[in-house]
């Protein structure tokens, strides 16, 4: 029996237009439709700008990003993390939109790519769409809300608890990586715990 494979995703941002900010973190938590986790990766973001916007809220400074991969040199290994598994991200739309947006600025084209957004999920069963609210609601931990590891750890909690209650997401296609996809490099740089 093949088992279904959900690729958590989180990312932060200088801003919230797609267009005009960039992505200075990602993250993938995979598990399966049984809650368990078989895989995590995360790296900081090199987005070669000065504005880093609310670094209040996600907490990134200049000084960890010295040695930062550019997305660029990212986008490879991130579409391994997600390649053969259901992208999965908590309002759905910021995030793709990001990344489409990123995949395009570095002069990768257009990507297809779409994901399970948990938020209608919660909302559907009477639930908070704030991940955080949504978290305490269901008794998972959220110790490092806008880290995208942290972030995506929840995530990946919250949605194996909402398909256990029932919730069922719309259909959603495996993602395959473009095929002039770049090579993964294995170049990150993971942010260091708080």
């Amino acid at each position: 029996m093949t088992r279904t494979v959900y690729s958590c995703f989180d990312v932060e941002t200088t801003g919230l237009d797609p267009h005009t900010a960039r992505v200075i973190e990602v993250a993938v938590v995979k598990i399966t439709s049984t809650g368990e986790l078989v895989g995590e990766w995360s790296t900081l973001i090199d987005a070669e700008t000065s504005d880093l916007g609310r670094t209040d809220i996600h907490g990134i400074s200049h000084d960890l990003l010295v040695g930062a991969p550019t997305f660029r040199e990212v986008a490879g290994d991130l579409m391994v993390e997600l390649s053969g598994s259901i992208p999965v991200a908590h309002n759905a739309r910021f995030d793709i939109g990001f990344v489409k947006a990123e995949w395009e600025r570095v002069g990768l084209g257009a990507i297809d790519l779409c994901a399970i957004d948990t938020v209608p999920l919660a909302k559907g069963l009477g639930l908070p769409g704030s991940l955080g609210n949504l978290s305490r609601a269901l008794g998972v931990d959220l110790n490092g809300a806008h880290r995208a590891l942290d972030d995506s750890r929840a995530l990946g909690s919250v949605l194996s608890i909402l398909l256990k209650r029932g919730a069922v997401p719309d259909e959603s296609p495996l993602f395959y990586p473009p095929l002039l996809a770049p090579a993964p490099t294995g170049h990150s740089l993971q942010r260091s715990k708080r």
